[in-house]
């Protein structure tokens, strides 16, 4: 329920996607599949890792009433409205939490992140690996963006509080309310809308002002559609002498996170005779979340800022994606005008047809040759059933049309970080992940 008054809303246990969060299923495709996702590393005594498995079941039957996952997804006839989660019951755990053996950690995770979910169910997975104490969930991106998943993953977590089964699954509209509902809706909203065209519009306009100040996404030999496969590899460095260097540096954490991936980038493609004489271009993410938008949908904002691959020297690099990096926080405060947008009759109809047209090809749907995001991660200790995490590795995903995401995320005294690549493209996703670390031990001695 989201307060905001909208009459489909009033309907107990339903929830409309907001176009941002539709955005995530309609990009999705199956060499490129949407979700968020964590692998856990958890200290569990080698005597106890064959119970590993029922207990986490057990942990989420007690805890996911409160999360967002209890839901199915279910379209709006004739894609009148946006489609809604409608929250059910229970999720059969032993579908959505299965027992992995055999077979290397990593490649198996790579293998599991090309497989998409069925939104006709809740919209999660857990895979324990008892073997190793480790459990890769995800869940899709629809329900929430980075943020949001690591709120799921605390109230999943033994931080979180067990609640209290529900009893039934909601009562969706019959066709005709649904229509009815939703034409109040769109009727209450229509001056709203054309307010919010008008702002879109000076947004626009003022747009046009950074086109020149932005970095052209490069073609690369490699650039292509991406393929149906995935390579894994993980980074953790201690988080308090990054910072540090950092700060010595004149940089955040981030301009210091995208720096080292810069040089990683820059010697790798030098390597493999693949550098452009224009800087790579990223795809990342800011976060917009204010308190009124909740813990839970998509409130991001895509950012482009290049990685100055083109320059040798590390210290002037930094400060080119620093300078690029402040472009694009500019932009983006446009770009919000943007985002957030109103429903209208037929949207989700619209909006899958120009999707349709964009993915069919595999091309890029957002500029960027790769992605890079940091993203808050817990502080302190966190546990599940009674085991310490040791790690919280992020499980990225590969947008459309590029080949390489580097997520960090924090984890206690830890930056942990995924790397995954399209192996097709890069073809040793290990040798990426050891020149970050030989990037981030170069900096800290320039600092």
């Amino acid at each position: 329920m989201s307060g905001t008054g909208d009459p489909l809303e009033l309907v107990p246990g339903v929830r409309r996607l907001r176009p941002d969060d539709h955005f995530m299923i309609l990009t999705e495709t199956d060499a490129s599949p949407m979700h968020v996702g964590a692998l856990i590393l958890l200290d569990v005594p080698q005597g106890e890792r064959a119970g590993l498995t029922a207990r986490f079941r057990r942990q989420l039957e007690q805890r996911l009433p409160a999360t967002p996952l209890l839901v199915r997804l279910i379209d709006a006839p004739e894609d009148h409205d946006s489609p809604v989660w409608a929250e059910v019951a229970a999720a059969d755990l032993d579908r959505h939490v299965v027992e992995e053996r055999g077979g290397d950690l990593f490649t198996e995770v790579a293998r599991l992140n090309l497989h998409r979910l069925d939104l006709t169910r809740p919209p999660f997975m857990a895979h324990v690996f008892p073997d190793a104490g480790a459990v890769y969930f995800k869940m899709h991106h629809a329900v929430a963006d980075g943020i949001g998943f690591q709120e799921v993953l605390q109230r999943l977590s033994d931080a979180g509080v067990p609640v209290e089964p529900r009893l039934c699954d909601a009562r969706v509209p019959a066709v005709g309310e649904w229509r009815t509902l939703s034409e109040a809706r769109f009727s209450a909203e229509s001056a709203a809308r054309d307010a919010q065209s008008a702002a879109r519009k000076e947004a626009l306009a003022a747009l046009e002002s950074y086109k020149g100040l932005r970095a052209e996404t490069p073609v690369l030999k490699m650039t292509g559609p991406t393929s149906a496969s995935r390579s894994y590899a993980t980074i953790s460095l201690p988080l308090e002498p990054f910072k540090a260097s950092a700060k010595a540096l004149g940089a955040t954490l981030n301009d210091l996170f995208l720096a080292c991936a810069s040089w990683a980038l820059r010697d790798y493609l030098l390597e493999i005779d693949d550098l452009p004489e224009a800087p790579l271009v990223v795809n990342s993410a800011r976060s917009y979340r204010r308190a009124e938008h909740g813990a839970f949908g998509n409130r991001i904002v895509a950012q482009h800022p290049h990685l100055a691959t083109h320059l040798a020297d590390p210290v002037e690099r930094l400060r080119a994606i620093q300078a690029s990096m402040a472009t694009e926080m500019h932009r983006t405060a446009l770009d919000e005008a943007l985002l957030d947008a109103l429903e209208k009759p037929y949207g989700a109809r619209d909006r899958k047809a120009l999707f349709a047209n964009r993915t069919s090809g595999g091309g890029r749907v957002l500029p960027g040759n790769l992605t890079l995001s940091n993203v808050p991660g817990p502080a302190g200790e966190r546990t599940w059933c009674g085991y310490r995490q040791v790690h919280n590795y992020p499980v990225p995903i590969i947008g459309s049309g590029r080949f390489l995401n580097i997520t960090s995320r924090r984890s206690g005294a830890n930056l942990d970080m995924g790397v995954i690549a399209d192996p097709e493209k890069i073809a040793d996703v290990g040798r990426v992940a050891a020149l970050f670390r030989l990037a981030a031990r170069a900096y800290a001695e320039l600092a």
